[in-house]
């Protein structure tokens, strides 16, 4: 199974004060749809403001992506799981050989991020360093 980011900024959607886990809530669909199933991870990033960019926790999909009333887009459910106390700042990502590559990071203008078996495991690996438990995030 595939893994995601999905990316969010401040004056739309702040993670700081939506990330509730436990709660299903929808986003945009708007790259890599045929990719996305119930059950898949979803890293959350907050893009804009280099002192609030980063990764700030982590969820599953729960629905095949759907055409969203009102919306421009497609939308796909998700459930939040984990928050992290402190987020991990996109400056972690830039050290790391392989994070610094990932097309977030390169070209950050979209919603939905397709992770890289590699960049799923350098992730991984990152977040275990700095103690957190979403190295449990393969396929449930």
């Amino acid at each position: 199974m595939v893994s995601f980011i999905f990316q969010s900024v401040v004056g739309r959607y702040d993670l700081r004060e939506v990330l509730r886990p436990g709660e299903t809530v929808n986003w945009y669909a708007t790259r890599y749809r045929r990719d996305m199933k119930p059950g898949c991870a979803v890293f959350f990033w907050m893009g804009g403001d280099v002192a609030l960019r980063g990764l700030y926790g982590w969820g599953r999909i729960t629905s095949k992506p759907y055409r969203e009333p009102g919306w421009s887009a497609h939308g796909v459910d998700v459930q939040y799981v984990e928050r992290f106390a402190n987020f991990v700042p996109a400056d972690e990502f830039k050290r790391d050989r392989i994070l610094k590559r990932m097309l977030l990071l390169r070209a950050p203008q979209a919603t939905n991020f397709l992770l890289s078996a590699q960049e799923e495991e350098a992730l991984l690996k990152l977040l275990r360093s700095r103690g957190l438990s979403a190295f449990s995030v393969g396929p449930s």
